[in-house]
């Protein structure tokens, strides 16, 4: 007979002894596997999101606000083999014509045939018709359940060139309208129903028009602002450089925002920009391709005067031919004033800050000379293409951006626009010029060539695009496939997460294969100890046994990962429900991995040898008289040992009061680390001295001791029998009562000190998000009132704090996908001042009485270069929004992220400073002075935050909704926004909570089948009980005093131990601690547990207890 044959025939003849242990190893195998099958079902469902919002796309091209020619996409698609197509994409509101319902942050993309067959499902129809709409199905839902043929209203963002913060920038054409649209289809999310380029579970609100219509709406026709490049499976095997060369090859003037033009009369050839300023960029390469230029600076004056004489609104050129501290007026002005030369003048202007506030300032200059409306400089065409002016036939009807006093404008200023339009009434110095009049959007308004006709035009086109590189305007392609592959690949592992909050279930199965194959040991020892005297050597037995329990692993295994699939699914369906709040709501669906089954299976099998094989460890020390006795050697603890553990013990317990009290005395706001660490303290004590208390009782005689014996007594003493087992049951009810009850202290209420701005809320009462920016500044009220005619009786006593919105992948724990360029909130830091809570910043930072001021001060303060921004970022968003979850990768102060600018230039952000959790999750904090410096066209707020009476909230969003519905605004109250954001952490506390109370409801389980086995293997003991008198019921309650006092011990101490950790918590007037969860799971572990030791000892004391002394 081999080795094998003997295992097998003694793994069948033990078959009905290892139930229990393959149990245990089924019920760890079956929570590993599920736990890593939620993990590969997560990241399917994430995998299935990305393509589906994706489609076919390979690369992208986005430019925002910065338009380039829809033709470019089919010149490209000329030179590399690869379907192109160009979309205008721009946020905004839809709702009913009846107003019934509406959508915020709505995107609206323009789009042609090209773009549908980039989807993963061609839709029914090939093209949308005129004042035809397509939307996605959230958007449907969202305005009512819409059907085909419902009408809705579109109102977009209308991308000015000239950004709405420049000088001069017309106000009233923010907005365009698309009316009485006709839905023709709801697209599903393979159709592109899901298409974006951000990494999120949410699907987007999506409308589809036509481009052509779109571009119509918004007068700029032919263009685009995202081109998508797919199918590229057939290119090289860097698409991405082969597509940048590409469009280095085909790219026109036009797509860099700039034109060149032929002057009248010979003047030269210009080159201008739609823009108005020329980007820096684009200046220097201007520059650089030839010497003889004339660089131009033309703006808008408010008044030139002499004395108490004054023009109004006119334009002035500054230009290198004239002396600084000089102004040249022409014929008509110089008329106008009664000017000569040698006059003061004084030149009135607007300059503009941030949030559009204008401050009206003055230079004086000495007249230095007359010029004549003949001369050459008198040129009409010095005058950029002002939107809002260039075409107006009257100044009445100018849209400046600036206040004007249309009472000043006379009949003989209305003359010379209708004769001379925009011709500089006033010419300075370029030096000057660019001192007072230069902005973050450029210095210059053109640049002439004194070059003439078609070649030349021609000639500089060619060396303006040779030297012109389109990543410096921002024209760059990206790898969209590659970053949402990132995205996934590098999210939270829930797999990982759901192992850590199974640990008591895993725990509890361990401790019952532990348990139970020791018992089948044991019971075996006669059997073992005869291997070993007729000469089978302790190894070989050993190896024998362990081969049988590699089987009893096998077939736990295997049982444990069917049961696992079904685990993943019950867990998926409790994401999708109870614990929706951990995913955001996202739709995840079941995915099966044989690599997660089979991972599970080996790591439950390695989980279920290990622990076999350290039960097996005891044989060693064996010889083959007292395996032949029929038991095990039990270690006597001595009274030493019990006296230093109630040493140990007393101390800690000592310890735990005296930092209770210690706290107490100090007085002020109770901090609840410290009790926590209090009731960890006093959960170790309790463990330490009912250990003690056992190996007390295992030391004593009871010979002497027989006129105190009781039945309780009695009980206690054989659970002392063996220590360690009874410390395990006890330890294992300890710490997981202990750990589930005191987990609700890491709750978070976002109510509480809700109105301090030390708080997540920074005491705000409202939190709003715009679709399209608002420019004017909400603190002023001459804005409020002109622009938005809202109510200043409510608004009197509110306050807001407005943000600059780089957008981007929301890094926050409602994101289940890595952000990979989180969105960009560009703030003045002294409008924080005193808001939020610091929990550090980096080291040689004075931070002072305003933290946020060192958003400003770090660039000198720790020498930051100049590629380099200071950030501030939320303490979750460094350790897990940026990280998945990874500790191990957690943003650190002093780490940085790379981004890319408006102008294609890289450049790193750099973690400067951590607050506590917050309502500004999901974004990264730059100074204003830095996001205008690297997003100069990102004009106007899109983020605010509002203060004000808190009573009142309800009346400002309701009053701001409705003034401001054209900005399409989603007003939420802070402590709203905080609680959704809380709600993730909560659901994961709740998650370890019900997992664990399933883990000691298991361990209570466990604790009834070793009863009954116990009583099985201690009949003839409780039959000799019987011989001597005892009756059945008395040695019932003998047996259950034994287990429910481990029982109840374990409980006791966990709970109370929990009690004092939470305390600060239960008593606080915003408690949210969940009792009716705490004591449903911990009573019901405790009826549970005793019901099943009750009905083990039952069904184990059944029939006549006298036949087994008789066997015996």
């Amino acid at each position: 007979m081999t080795i094998w044959s003997l295992v097998l025939n003694s793994f069948r003849y033990y078959a009905k002894s290892h139930i229990g242990t393959i149990i245990g190893v089924a019920v760890g195998t079956m929570v590993l596997v599920g736990a890593l099958l939620v993990g590969e079902s997560v990241k399917g469902s994430l995998r299935n999101m990305a393509e589906a919002r994706l489609g076919k796309i390979e690369l992208t091209l986005s430019s925002n606000d910065r338009l380039f020619r829809a033709k470019l996409a089919e010149e490209i698609q000329t030179e590399i083999d690869a379907s192109t197509t160009a979309i205008l994409q721009l946020p905004g509101i839809a709702k009913r014509p009846s107003g019934e319902s509406r959508a915020n942050n709505v995107v609206v993309l323009g789009v042609d045939k090209a773009f549908w067959t980039l989807a993963l499902k061609q839709p029914e129809f090939k093209d949308i018709p005129e004042d035809g709409i397509v939307l996605n199905e959230r958007l449907a839902r969202q305005l009512g359940n819409l059907q085909v043929g419902n009408v809705i209203n579109l109102r977009v963002h209308n991308p000015s060139q000239l950004s709405r913060d420049a000088p001069m920038a017309p106000i009233e054409d923010s907005t365009a309208s698309l009316a009485q649209m006709e839905i023709i289809a709801i697209v599903s999310e393979k159709e592109f129903g899901r298409f974006s380029l951000k990494a999120s579970q949410v699907p987007p609100y999506n409308a589809f028009v036509r481009l052509d219509q779109l571009q119509e709406a918004i007068e700029k026709p032919e263009m685009a602002n995202l081109m998508l490049l797919g199918n590229m499976e057939e290119l090289s095997e860097n698409p991405l450089n082969r597509a940048q060369t590409a469009l280095a090859k085909h790219w026109q003037l036009a797509d860099a925002q700039a034109q060149l033009l032929q002057l009248p009369n010979n003047k030269g050839i210009e080159l201008r920009s739609p823009r108005v300023f020329l980007d820096s960029s684009l200046a220097q390469v201007a520059r650089s391709i030839d010497v003889n230029i004339t660089e131009v600076l033309t703006y808008f004056v408010n008044n030139i005067q002499i004395g108490d004489r004054s023009t109004p609104y006119s334009m002035a050129s500054a230009l290198a031919d004239f002396e600084p501290g000089t102004v040249w007026l022409n014929k008509w002005t110089a008329d106008d004033l009664q000017a000569k030369i040698g006059d003061d003048v004084e030149l009135s202007y607007y300059s503009v800050g941030t949030m559009r506030q204008l401050e009206e300032r003055s230079e004086k200059f000495r007249i230095g000379g007359i010029i004549s409306m003949d001369d050459p400089r008198s040129d009409i065409t010095l005058m950029p293409d002002f939107p809002g002016m260039t075409d107006s036939e009257n100044c009445a009807d100018w849209d400046t951006g600036f206040p004007m006093n249309l009472d000043a404008i006379r009949e003989k200023d209305e003359d010379y626009w209708d004769t001379y339009k925009g011709t500089p009434k006033a010419y300075i110095s370029l030096k000057t010029g660019k001192e007072i009049w230069s902005n973050r959007f450029g210095n210059l308004t053109a640049i002439r060539y004194a070059k003439n006709g078609p070649e030349a035009l021609e000639s500089l086109g060619k060396k303006l695009l040779t030297e012109l590189n389109p990543q410096d305007t921002g024209l760059t392609f990206q790898g969209a496939r590659s970053q949402a592959a990132a995205s996934v690949n590098n999210a939270m592992d829930f797999g990982q997460l759901f192992m850590s909050f199974s640990f008591f279930l895993i725990a509890a199965a361990v401790m019952l294969i532990s348990l139970l194959f020791q018992f089948t040991i044991e019971k075996r020892t006669k059997e073992t100890g005869t291997l070993l005297a007729i000469g089978i050597s302790g190894k070989r037995v050993r190896q024998m046994l362990t081969l049988e329990g590699g089987l009893i692993a096998t077939v736990g295994c295997v049982i444990g990962s069917a049961a696992g699939t079904l685990f993943a699914k019950a867990l998926l369906n409790a994401l999708s429900t109870n614990w929706k709040d951990a995913v955001a709501s996202a739709a995840l669906t079941y995915h099966s991995s044989s690599s997660a089954i089979f991972t599970g299976m080996a790591m439950g099998f390695c989980v279920a040898m290990f622990t076999i094989w350290w039960t097996l460890r005891k044989l060693k020390k064996q010889t083959a008289c007292e395996l032949l006795s029929g038991e095990f050697q039990v270690n006597v603890q001595t009274q030493k040992s019990a006296k230093r553990s109630v040493i140990i013990g007393g101390f800690l317990l000592l310890t735990a009061l005296i930092s209770v009290g210690y706290t107490l005395a100090m007085g002020g706001q109770i901090p609840p680390q410290a009790f926590y660490g209090a009731g960890a303290l006093l959960l170790l004590s309790g463990i330490i001295l009912a250990s003690a208390k056992l190996r007390q009782l295992g030391g004593h005689s009871m010979l002497n001791q027989t006129h105190t014996l009781n039945i309780g007594g009695l009980g206690q003493r054989n659970a002392a029998r063996r220590p360690r087992r009874s410390m395990a049951t006890i330890g294992m009810l300890a710490c997981g009562s202990f750990m589930i009850a005191s987990i609700g202290v890491f709750q978070k209420d976002a109510n509480i000190n809700a109105d301090k701005p030390s708080s997540g809320t920074g005491g705000f009462e409202l939190m709003g998000e715009a679709s399209i920016a608002v420019v004017h500044d909400m603190n002023n009220k001459t804005n409020r009132e002109d622009y938005y005619s809202l109510n200043e009786d409510l608004l009197k006593e509110v306050s807001f704090v407005p943000f600059r919105l780089r957008d981007g992948d929301q890094a926050n724990c409602l994101n289940l996908n890595l952000a990979q360029e989180p969105r960009l909130l560009g703030v003045r830091p002294e409008m924080l001042s005193g808001k939020f809570t610091f929990i550090e910043t980096i080291d040689g930072l004075d931070p002072g009485d305003n933290p946020w001021s060192i958003l400003e001060s770090a660039r000198t303060s720790i020498q930051l270069p100049d590629d380099v921004v200071p950030v501030i970022a939320d303490q979750s968003v460094m350790m897990w929004a940026l990280s998945g979850g990874d500790m191990m990768k957690s943003k650190r102060l002093g780490d940085t992220l790379d981004y890319i600018d408006e102008n294609g230039r890289p450049f790193k952000i750099k973690f400067v400073g951590q607050i506590a959790d917050s309502i500004l999750q999901g974004n990264l904090i730059i100074a204003e002075s830095d996001f205008i410096k690297r997003f100069p066209s990102e004009s106007g707020y899109r983020v605010f935050l509002v203060d004000g009476p808190k009573e009142k909230s309800g009346e400002i969003s309701d009053e701001l909704n409705v003034a401001m519905s054209d900005h399409g605004f989603e007003w939420v109250k802070a402590t709203q926004r905080l609680g959704e954001l809380n709600a993730v952490q909560n659901t994961y506390l709740q998650t370890f909570q019900v997992l664990g109370g399933l883990g000691l409801l298991l361990g209570s389980l466990g604790l009834g089948i070793v009863v009954m086995r116990n009583i099985q293997e201690r009949k003839s003991e409780l039959a000799l009980l019987r011989a001597i008198g005892f009756k059945k019921s008395l040695i019932k309650q003998f047996v259950l005093h034994e287990y429910l006092s481990l029982l109840f011990a374990g409980l006791l101490i966990g709970t109370i131990s929990a009690i004092l950790a939470v305390l600060p918590t239960m008593l606080s007037p915003t408690a949210n601690v969940p009792y009716t969860l705490l004591a449903g799971t911990l009573g019901g572990v405790f009826i549970l547990a005793a019901l099943w030791t009750w009905t083990a000892t039952n069904i184990s004391l059944r029939g006549n207890l006298l036949d087994g002394l008789r066997r015996d």
